[in-house]
């Protein structure tokens, strides 16, 4: 009886750690894809890990144009829906009953996605905690 208590408390916490690993795969996904696009701008802002004493990430921001790469944001929409539901917050903006704007924060990373009505563009921002 106890071995299965602890099995199942060993089980549960295994399930616990990988959802946090998978929770925006999706985004994650999309944001790999942008690195290796020539139509997508990429900022990059590092900070220093003061265990490592190397940069890493620390902000993300994507340009897309909506004029070039609409699919690309028709797959970033589709992203976020994926991903939301693993989300702790998650905020929302539309008008005319499309998405215009939304924020999802996970374990250790956040993503905001905003489309832009006038300059035709969409921006997208990775936020590591």
């Amino acid at each position: 009886m106890k071995k299965n208590v602890w099995i199942m408390v060993l089980f549960f916490l295994m399930s616990s750690f990988s959802m946090n690993l998978v929770a925006q795969e999706n985004l994650d996904a999309l944001v790999k894809k942008c690195e290796t696009m020539t139509s997508v701008e990429m900022n990059y802002v590092y900070k220093k890990n003061s265990k490592t004493q190397k940069f890493e990430p620390a902000v993300i921001t994507i340009m897309i144009s909506k004029d070039k790469d609409q699919k690309l944001i028709d797959e970033f929409l589709a992203a976020f829906k994926k991903d939301e539901e693993n989300a702790a917050q998650l905020i929302e903006s539309k008008k005319g009953g499309q998405r215009t704007s939304v924020f999802c924060e996970f374990k250790n990373v956040s993503y905001s996605f905003s489309l832009g009505q006038e300059d035709r563009s969409a921006s997208i921002s990775v936020i590591y905690q």
